[in-house]
């Protein structure tokens, strides 16, 4: 079930005890990776496992990954493993394990948009921010990996501030668009209907918006949410109640809801083919959970594209320049070297501060002998020899330090 990837190289950190495991589109397909999907209550409730039984650990989520990361002695992959036992998760799974250096790395890169299904997708960053922030507030973030955690975000925010990646932004949701537009040619005023009103919903608004759609309808469970983002958006809104009527007339459904289970049925799906007649209509799946029965697929004039399609029919680095990624490289290496100094820093600390109180106490010491043998001075003068005692300690302990700090 387990499987170790090719290390990353590590040259940069000290040697800190730091792991994170998991599953992605890399090794799995969104049959496999939506039995590991998480809501946010199921992360909270897992967190507090963490927390009470002392551990310090972060769990990410998306539609395309769920990673376990912890720093200490616990086995990780032994508690990954019983969550899969507990979705189902068949036996043969492929868990990808980075420990130490290879981990904090692999942070990184997920951050910034490298590892994700489509390269430089700027939504991880997002995601990535949202586990620390539960983390936090869960009480299992220790002190060296807050600093980790810090340091991962301020890579990726630089690699979208600083690189073509970020000037160019992609995510799944515009990846998508681009899909059915280039089969299309354009969009135009075709009918459109967006399911949903997250995140991922407000993208594919977005992206449609930029192409030029003129006819896009959203819905959601709340037709008042849904209100402010199609205004937003120059989209009409209306709950699900009107989905099938939307979808007689419609070309394209994107469906991108957080529901554990499926918001459009084959059986919907088919009776709504019957009265479109040989109208071929186009379903796009962003959900993890899949948003729409897989069934569906066998449905006369219904095209199904879920997440592995996207992977399989998009090729989200044409068009990157190889300069982008190795600005993006030069970057996380850049962060982790910043990271590496803070961390031997804090393994100095506890040495440096008992140098000083040393330190302190030998120029206590020295001025008070001096000023035994110097009874007749003012107390200018006295206070003149105890500065003299401090500096002569601490010029002699500046070079020590900053050795220390280096080694």
């Amino acid at each position: 079930m387990t499987a170790s990837a090719a290390s990353y190289p590590c040259c940069v950190l000290p040697d800190l005890s730091f792991h994170v495991i998991g599953i992605s589109h890399h090794t799995a397909g969104v049959e496999e990776r939506e039995r590991f999907a998480l809501t946010h209550g199921e992360t909270v409730a897992l967190l507090r496992e963490q927390q009470q039984a002392g551990r310090s650990a972060l769990l990410l989520s998306t539609c395309n990954r769920c990673e376990y990361y912890w720093s200490g002695s616990e086995d990780g992959e032994a508690w990954l493993r019983r969550l899969a036992q507990t979705r189902g998760a068949a036996s043969h799974t492929v868990l990808t394990r980075y420990d130490g250096e290879a981990a904090v790395r692999h942070l990184f890169i997920v951050a910034a948009g490298l590892d994700s299904q489509v390269l430089g997708e700027t939504e991880i960053l997002g995601q990535v921010r949202r586990a620390y922030d539960a983390a936090r507030a869960a009480g299992t973030t220790a002190r060296d990996m807050d600093l980790i955690l810090s340091a991962a975000l301020a890579a990726g925010r630089r690699v979208r501030r600083e690189t073509m990646l970020g000037r160019h932004p992609a995510s799944v949701s515009s990846a998508a668009v681009d899909l059915i537009a280039e089969r299309w040619g354009t969009i135009g005023s075709r009918g459109v209907v967006v399911l949903g009103a997250g995140e991922a919903a407000e993208g594919i608004l977005r992206a449609l918006s930029e192409r030029g759609a003129t006819n896009v309808a959203l819905l959601n469970r709340h037709p008042e949410r849904a209100r402010v983002l199609a205004q937003a958006w120059g989209a009409t809104a209306g709950d699900l109640s009107q989905l099938e009527h939307k979808l007689e007339a419609a070309d394209l459904l994107f469906v991108a809801t957080a529901s554990l289970h499926p918001v459009v049925t084959s059986a919907e799906l088919a009776q709504v083919a019957a009265r479109r007649g040989d109208r071929e209509l186009f379903v796009v799946d962003l959900g993890v959970p899949r948003n729409v029965d897989p069934a569906a697929r066998g449905t006369t004039a219904v095209q199904l594209f879920d997440l592995d399609d996207l992977q399989r029919l998009c090729c989200p680095a044409v068009g990157t320049a190889p300069a982008a990624l190795a600005d993006a490289e030069r970057i996380i290496d850049d962060e982790l070297s910043r990271l590496g100094l803070s961390l031997r820093g804090r393994v100095a600390a506890p040495k440096l501060a008992e140098l000083h109180r040393l330190g302190v106490e030998l120029a206590e010491q020295e001025a008070a002998w001096a000023l035994a043998q110097l009874e007749s001075l003012s107390d200018g003068q006295r206070e003149i020899v105890r500065q003299m005692a401090d500096r002569l300690v601490r010029r002699v302990l500046y070079p020590v330090s900053r050795n220390l700090r280096a080694e």
